[in-house]
């Protein structure tokens, strides 16, 4: 029979029985907590993950919206590496010779479905040559890093990609409850006065959000998409085939129902340091967050992004530039021996500089 453990509601640690205090206590951060209070952050937490996977209902298409699938379909044709089984979507007038994530030559499978079809679009903000002259700029001011990685050809394979994004509208209900400590000290002669009050704090807040993303591509790492967050939607069009036109789109492959988990994760952690802001006290204990998301909009949006892939010495690094702000994102990977000579020659410059303050400090004796 599996022993039954507790999470602290403070820092997340296990919680271990003080037969002394007759409480569930936390060895991390010094926590101490009734039964009761360990079991109603267990069921908090158990609520939590309930409705982060219940997504409310949303509206069947209208008839409009159907023809607007339908005329996208005719319009758009999908691409698939058989290397990596990445899928692109291109108009028409845009043929896809390579794949934008591992390079190799990709296949015409026909056309995409009208339920890809996006509702919004956010063009490109700058031209290729910009974003080739923003990416050289920041790896450029990066010591150690491969030659390679700023050659001509690699840069070549820097492709202008619209990521499918899923954008959630939402309002947010949050009702908390907690205690509130404020602890004052003060010193009067020889004595130590220490004046302690508690109250109870309840806060109801509703919060309208607009536009929390969540990339609907599996290939490239959501980390990676966050770090080049935020886009302005308010430059965001209607989707029109002609900002499609010399450029490629993942197809998604994550579906919103999926997405609904990590969109309410983004929606209740934030709507919990709005409530933990107005909590001014000395310390906040027995906090208890209840959370509901009420009319619920899904934008399915293309943004802009220019997007590239470098395999060196057999790992594949990922760089994204934000197609509208410029912003970059990836790790760099370095050139052992670019670093081991780097070290020798800031090793000889050292011995150098040495011998010569050695020589002038010499002769001044």
């Amino acid at each position: 029979m599996d022993a039954k453990t507790y999470d602290c509601p403070n820092c997340g640690a296990n919680l271990q029985f003080d037969p002394e205090s007759q409480k569930f206590c936390c060895e991390y951060c010094n926590g101490s907590f009734t039964e009761s209070e360990v079991l109603n952050y267990a069921q908090q937490v158990l609520e939590y993950e309930r409705q982060k996977h219940e997504m409310p209902k949303e509206e069947e298409p209208t008839d409009d919206q159907q023809r607007d699938m339908d005329e996208f379909s005719e319009n758009t044709r999908l691409y698939q590496c058989p290397g990596c089984g990445a899928q692109i979507v291109a108009d028409v007038n845009t043929a896809a010779s390579f794949c934008y994530y591992c390079h190799n030559p990709v296949i015409l499978k026909g056309r995409v479905d009208g339920v890809f079809k996006p509702s919004k679009v956010l063009p490109f903000g700058f031209d290729r040559e910009k974003a080739e002259e923003y990416f050289n700029d920041w790896a450029g001011k990066k010591l150690f890093v491969p030659k390679d990685l700023k050659s001509k050809k690699q840069i070549e394979k820097m492709t202008g990609l619209y990521v499918p994004f899923w954008v959630a509208d939402a309002v947010n209900k949050m009702h908390f409850t907690g205690q509130g400590k404020v602890v004052r000290s003060w010193s009067s002669g020889s004595y130590r006065y220490t004046n302690t009050k508690i109250y109870d704090i309840v806060r109801d807040m509703t919060i309208e959000y607009d536009g929390v993303p969540g990339d609907g591509s599996r290939k490239i790492e959501d980390s990676l998409m966050e770090a080049i967050e935020p886009f302005d939607y308010t430059a965001a069009k209607d989707f029109n085939m002609a900002y499609l036109s010399g450029f490629y789109a993942d197809k998604y492959d994550v579906e919103k129902e999926e997405m609904y988990p990590r969109i309410y994760d983004r929606m209740f952690r934030n709507s919990c340091k709005e409530v933990d802001a107005t909590c001014h006290y000395s310390s906040v204990s027995g906090k208890k967050y209840d959370n509901k998301v009420s009319s619920l909009r899904w934008h399915y949006m293309l943004l802009p992004v220019w997007f590239m892939t470098f395999d060196y010495k057999g790992k594949l690094w990922e760089y994204a530039i934000n197609g509208q702000t410029g912003k970059i994102s990836g790790e760099l990977p370095i050139d052992k021996k670019k670093l081991v000579f780097g070290q020798i020659g800031m090793g000889l410059l050292f011995f150098v500089i040495a011998l010569i303050l050695g020589y002038f400090i010499g002769g001044l004796f």
